[in-house]
């Protein structure tokens, strides 16, 4: 099985990319299509493979490649623009990792400004990919418990997302 998560950031795709492939014994694939040291994709089987909306140049000819798909986004979009540009500009001054907690502090007003901007478009980038491939958009209030302390505690059954 090949299953290929393309989702918005800070929508616990990772953690679903991490859930499903303990559920069903997948190789999990973090980001293959950027510019880092991540994790290359090469076609092979049995993988759960996620990847940010913006990361690879032709979304629809990747998802040709895969048996199930799941488009990921957020609905509460003041919260995705928090996490995102808390991300964002924290990550890059004190190393702060994506995976932690932490207590929001405001990043500076020219980063939440961008990261607006690149919010609203993947929104948009997001939608008109279900709308052509007729593939639904999960939301990870859906599928993610948010009134636990624990917010990557998955409440639904996997199998009902794939």
């Amino acid at each position: 099985m090949k299953i290929l998560i393309i989702s918005l950031p800070r929508t616990g795709s990772t953690s679903l990319m991490n859930n499903l492939s303990k559920e069903y014994g997948l190789k999990p694939i973090f980001e293959p299509f950027t510019k880092f040291d991540n994790p290359t994709y090469n076609g092979e089987d049995n993988v759960v493979v996620k990847t940010i909306i913006c990361h690879h140049p032709n979304n629809i000819e990747l998802i040709k490649q895969f048996d199930k798909i799941i488009l990921l986004s957020r609905k509460n979009l003041k919260e995705l623009l928090e996490s995102h540009s808390y991300q964002t500009y924290f990550s890059k001054i004190n190393g702060y990792n994506s995976n932690n907690p932490y207590v929001y502090t405001s990043p500076p007003d020219d980063v939440i400004k961008l990261c607006d901007l690149d919010i609203n478009k993947w929104i948009l980038d997001i939608q008109l990919l279900s709308d052509l491939t007729k593939i639904p958009i999960t939301y990870y209030e859906d599928i993610f418990d948010i009134n636990s302390k624990n917010r990557l505690r998955i409440k639904n059954d996997l199998k009902s997302i794939i």
